[in-house]
C-alpha cells in the first residue's frame, strides 16, 4: 500500500485489492441476504402475529359468550322460581331443588356450587350437597367478612362477579350472583338471591378447545388483576409478541393476553431463521471466494500480459542482447532479444535462423578462452562471466561482457545456454585511459620535491610518493596500510586519531583545509620541522585526504638567523636609546645617592652624640632610597640584556607602567609628563615582555623629542591610552602634541633607515613594526588634531583555551 501526497490518494497492491474486493462482494451480498432474511422473518413474524391475535379473538369469543351464557341461565332460574321463593322457600322441595340446579349444573358445565341464600346472606339450599370438591377444595363460607362485604356490593348494583380464593390449594374461582328482589312502596329490598361459583382451571378448559391453546399460552386478567395463566413461566416468555384481547361485562374488564409458546416459536420461527442465517453466512462466503478466484484469474492473465509486455520493452531497452542458445558447436541461438542488431549489426532474424553462429563472430583470439570458460561452467553448473572481444558485421572490434549459465531445455534433455551479451567497448576505453592517467598522475606525483601522502578516513596510508620516502626513510612497502601517526613525535602521536574521529563527526576545521607548520618524525627517529597542508576529497567508498609536506628546516634556520639579526639590531636600538637617556638616568641616580650621603651623614653625628633611638628611622630611609637607584639600574639592565626570549602571560598595565618609570627619568628632564589612560586592569597579554616595552618606549622617546623640538609650546602632556575592541585585540595609543611629521616622511615611516631626527639611525620604527607583527598585531600612524601625532598598535588579548591549542599545533 502507497500514499499519495500529492493527490491525496492511497494506492493498494493488485493481491490487496483483489482482498478488498472479495471483501466488499462478501459484504454486500451478505447485506443483500441479511435483507431476505430479514424479509422474510418480518413476514413470519407478521403471520405469528396474525395467528396469535386471531387465537386471542377466539378465546374472548368464547369466554365472552359462555360467562354471559351463565348469567342468563342463573337469571332465567332466579326469575322462573322467583314467585315461590317470595312465598316461602320452603315450599320447593329439596327434590325440585336438585333437579333444577343439577340441570343447570349439567347443562352450563363448569360450576363448583350453586347455592340460595336469603335476604341475611345465609345459605338455605346448595347444590351439590354432599360434594366432596365443594366442601373441601372451595371455600363456600360466603358469609366470611371480606366475601360478604364484596357479595353485597356486587348485589347492589344488579348482579355481579366477585372472585373466591380456594382455601386448600389455592385456586382462583368466579362467584356468580343473581340478586332477587321485593317491590316496596318506596324502594326494592333483596328478598332471596342465587349465587355459583366457577373454578376457573375448570371451567376454562372444558369452555375453550384443547387444539385451541397447543401453540400459545393463555393469560387472563380481571380488572388488571391476573386471573389465570396455562402454567408456563411467564418469564420464559417474551413479550414482544404477546397479543390481546379484551370485553366489558358486569363492569368489568377482562383482558386476553396470548403468546406463541416458546418451543412453537423455536421450532417454527427461530430454528428457521438461524437455518436461513447459516445459509446466508455461508453463500456469502462462496460468493467471496468465487469472487476472489475470478479476480485473482483476471489480475493473474493481466499480470502474464503485463509482464510479457515489459519484458519484451525491458529487452528492447537493454544496452545488449539477452540471449537463449543450443550448446552445440559456435552455440546456434534459439532466441535473441533486439539489442542483438546494434551489438552486431546482424538481425535477429539471422540469428535464430542459424544464418549466423554466435562462434563465429568471437575474436579468433579469444576463441578457445571463451569455450573453455563455458564448458566449466556447465561441468561445475555454476554461472559464469566473461569478456572477450567480438567482430561485428561491418568487420569492427568490441568488447562484449557476458554472463549466463546452462539449464535443461523443457523439450530435450539436453541442455541450453542462457544470458545477457553488453558492449563494454567504452568501459575498456576509459579503463585503459584510466591506466594511462594513473601512470602520468604518479609520474607528477613522484616527480615533485614536496612528500604527497594520502590517507583514508581511518588514518591509513594509502600512497607515498618518491619525495616522502625520501624526506621520512621508509619505502613504499614498508609504510603502505601503516597509520600516518607513525611520521608523528609521541606527543602528536597520541592525539591524532581523536583529533581524526573528531573532525569526521563535525566538519570542524583544524588543520584539514589549511597550511599549517609542525614538526615530524622521520624513519631513524629524527624530529625535524615541516609545513603541511591537508586536502580532503571523496571517493565513491569513504573520505580520503592528501597531505603535501615540505622540509622546513632550512627555512627554519634562515628564520632564525634573521631573527638573530633583528634582536642584535633591536638590542643596539636599546643601548642606543639608554645611551640618549644616561643624562636622565644619571639625574635619577644622583638623587638616591645624595640621599644616602646626607642620611649616612646625620646618622654618624647621631652616634656621637648617643642618639642612637633614632638610627631605626634614618637607615630605613638610607634603605629606601638605596632600593630607587637599584630599580633604575635594574631597569637599565634588562633593556640592555641580549640573548633568547619566550613569551610569557604578562599583565597589560603592569607592563605599561614599568615602561612609564623607565621613560619619566627623561621626561623630568624636559619637564613632560606622562599621563596613562587603561581602561581594563585585569588584562593579560601573551608577549615577549623586553621586546612590547622597548616598542612603546621607543614611541614615548619619540614623542617626547617632537615635543621638545617645538619647546612643548603645544603643551607638555603625552597621553597613553589602552582600549580593549570587539575582535579579541588590545589597542595602545602614544599621543603626542608636537611637531607632527611631514607628508613625505608618512610613505616611509617604518622603512629602516628612515628618519627625521638629524643625527637618529632610523631603525627605531622599522624594529618595533617587526616586533608587533611578531606578535600578531599591527602598528600604525594617524595625525593628531590640532597638532602632533598618533602612534597605535594592537596585540591580541589572551585566552587560555586558545593559547593551549596554539602551543599544542606547534
Amino acid at each position: 500500500m502507497k500514499f499519495d501526497s500529492k493527490n491525496k490518494l492511497i494506492s493498494f497492491s493488485p493481491q490487496l485489492a483483489i482482498l478488498w474486493y472479495s471483501i466488499i462482494a462478501s459484504v454486500l451480498s451478505a447485506g443483500l441476504i441479511t435483507f431476505v432474511v430479514l424479509y422474510i422473518e418480518s413476514q413470519e413474524k407478521a403471520h405469528i402475529d396474525r395467528v396469535t391475535q386471531s387465537v386471542a379473538n377466539g378465546v374472548k369469543t368464547l369466554l365472552e359468550k359462555d360467562i354471559r351464557k351463565q348469567v342468563t341461565s342463573l337469571s332465567e332460574l332466579a326469575h322462573l322460581y322467583a314467585a315461590p321463593l317470595s312465598t316461602s322457600p320452603s315450599q320447593i322441595a329439596d327434590d325440585d331443588w336438585a333437579m333444577i340446579s343439577h340441570a343447570l349444573s349439567d347443562t352450563d358445565y363448569g360450576y363448583q356450587v350453586i347455592t340460595w341464600f336469603d335476604k341475611a346472606y345465609k345459605i338455605r339450599k346448595i347444590t351439590p350437597v354432599k360434594t366432596k370438591q365443594s366442601t373441601s377444595d372451595f371455600d363456600v363460607a360466603l358469609r366470611s367478612p371480606v366475601h360478604l362485604a364484596t357479595i353485597k356490593e356486587k348485589i347492589n348494583s344488579g348482579a355481579g362477579l366477585i372472585l373466591a380464593v380456594n382455601s386448600n390449594q389455592g385456586d382462583l374461582g368466579l362467584g356468580i350472583f343473581i340478586p332477587i328482589y321485593k317491590n316496596t312502596k318506596t324502594s326494592q329490598e333483596l328478598e332471596l338471591g342465587i349465587g355459583s361459583i366457577l373454578l376457573l382451571n375448570t371451567y376454562i378448559n372444558k369452555v375453550l378447545p384443547s387444539y385451541l391453546l397447543v401453540e400459545h399460552q393463555l393469560t387472563i386478567f380481571i380488572d388488571d388483576k391476573k386471573t389465570y395463566s396455562d402454567g408456563t413461566d411467564d418469564s420464559m416468555i417474551d413479550s414482544t409478541w404477546n397479543k390481546q384481547a379484551s370485553f366489558e361485562f358486569l363492569e368489568q374488564t377482562w383482558r386476553i393476553e396470548m403468546a406463541p409458546e416458546s418451543d412453537f416459536l423455536s421450532q417454527t420461527h427461530f430454528r428457521m431463521m438461524k437455518t436461513l442465517m447459516l445459509l446466508g453466512v455461508l453463500l456469502s462466503v462462496f460468493f467471496g471466494l468465487a469472487v476472489c478466484t475470478a479476480l485473482f484469474s483476471v489480475n493473474q492473465a493481466n499480470k502474464i500480459r503485463y509482464d510479457r509486455k515489459k519484458m519484451k520493452q525491458l529487452l528492447k531497452n537493454l544496452p545488449g542482447m539477452a540471449y537463449q542458445a543450443l550448446n552445440k558447436t559456435d552455440w546456434p541461438m534459439i532466441f535473441v532479444s533486439d539489442g542483438c542488431e546494434k551489438l552486431t549489426g546482424y538481425s535477429k532474424l539471422e540469428f535464430e535462423q542459424y544464418n549466423i553462429l554466435w562462434g563465429s563472430i568471437i575474436h579468433p583470439d579469444d576463441y578457445e578462452r571463451v569455450c573453455q570458460t563455458i564448458n566449466n561452467a556447465i561441468k561445475l553448473k555454476n554461472v559464469f562471466e566473461i569478456e572477450y572481444r567480438i567482430l561485428t558485421k561491418e568487420k569492427s572490434i568490441k568488447f562484449v561482457w557476458e554472463k549466463g549459465e546452462s539449464i535443461s531445455s523443457p523439450h530435450t534433455n539436453d541442455f541450453i545456454l542462457e544470458g545477457f551479451i553488453t558492449d563494454i567497448t567504452s568501459i575498456k576505453q576509459v579503463e585503459f585511459d584510466l591506466i594511462d592517467s594513473d601512470a602520468f598522475s604518479n609520474t607528477i606525483v613522484n616527480s615533485v620535491v614536496e612528500a604527497v601522502i594520502t590517507i583514508d578516513q581511518r588514518g591509513m596510508i594509502k600512497s607515498f610518493n618518491d619525495a616522502a620516502q625520501k624526506m621520512f626513510g621508509y619505502t613504499f612497502d614498508e609504510i603502505k596500510d601503516q597509520a600516518i601517526k607513525i611520521l608523528m613525535p609521541k606527543y602528536y602521536n597520541e592525539k591524532h586519531d581523536d583529533y581524526l574521529s573528531h573532525y569526521i563527526k563535525t566538519n570542524q576545521i583544524h588543520i584539514i583545509g589549511t597550511g599549517r607548520e609542525l614538526v615530524a618524525q622521520r624513519k631513524d627517529g629524527e624530529v625535524f620541522p615541516i609545513h603541511i597542508s591537508v586536502s580532503e576529497f571523496k571517493n565513491h567508498e569513504n573520505r580520503m585526504f592528501v597531505g603535501v609536506i615540505r622540509d622546513i628546516t632550512q627555512q627554519r634556520a634562515s628564520q632564525e638567523q634573521r631573527r638573530l639579526h633583528t634582536e642584535q639590531l633591536a638590542h643596539a636600538d636599546r643601548l642606543n636609546s639608554l645611551g640618549e637617556m644616561a643624562a636622565g638616568m644619571a639625574h635619577e641616580i644622583n638623587q638616591p645617592l645624595t640621599a644616602i650621603s646626607l642620611y649616612s651623614q646625620t646618622a654618624k653625628n647621631f652616634c656621637k652624640n648617643n642618639q642612637f633611638e633614632k638610627l631605626p628611622s634614618i637607615f630605613e630611609k638610607i634603605s629606601q632610597h638605596s632600593r630607587r637607584a637599584g630599580a633604575v639600574l635594574e631597569s637599565v639592565q634588562i633593556m640592555t640584556r641580549q640573548g633568547e626570549r619566550l613569551k610569557e602571560v604578562v599583565n597589560c598595565k603592569l607592563l605599561i607602567d614599568e615602561v612609564i618609570k623607565l621613560a619619566e627619568l627623561e621626561a623630568r628632564l624636559y619637564d613632560i609628563k606622562i599621563v596613562p589612560i587603561v581602561a581594563n586592569k585585569n588584562i593579560k597579554l601573551v608577549v615577549d615582555r623586553v621586546q612590547i616595552q622597548q616598542v612603546i618606549l621607543n614611541l614615548l622617546r619619540n614623542a617626547m623629542e617632537a615635543m621638545q623640538s617645538i619647546g612643548c609650546k603645544n603643551g607638555s602632556t603625552i597621553t597613553l591610552t589602552e582600549s580593549l575592541k570587539t575582535d579579541g585585540f588590545i589597542e595602545i595609543a602614544i599621543a603626542d602634541t608636537g611637531c607632527g611629521l611631514a607628508e613625505k616622511m608618512i610613505e616611509k615611516l617604518f622603512t629602516p633607515f628612515s628618519s627625521t631626527k638629524n643625527n637618529g639611525t632610523g631603525i627605531g620604527l622599522s624594529i618595533s613594526k617587526r616586533i608587533i607583527e611578531e606578535h600578531s598585531g599591527q602598528i600604525n600612524f594617524i595625525p593628531n588634531k590640532p597638532s602632533g601625532a598618533i602612534f597605535l598598535f594592537t596585540l591580541p588579548v589572551h585566552d587560555e583555551g586558545n593559547l593551549d591549542d596554539k602551543y599544542n599545533d606547534k
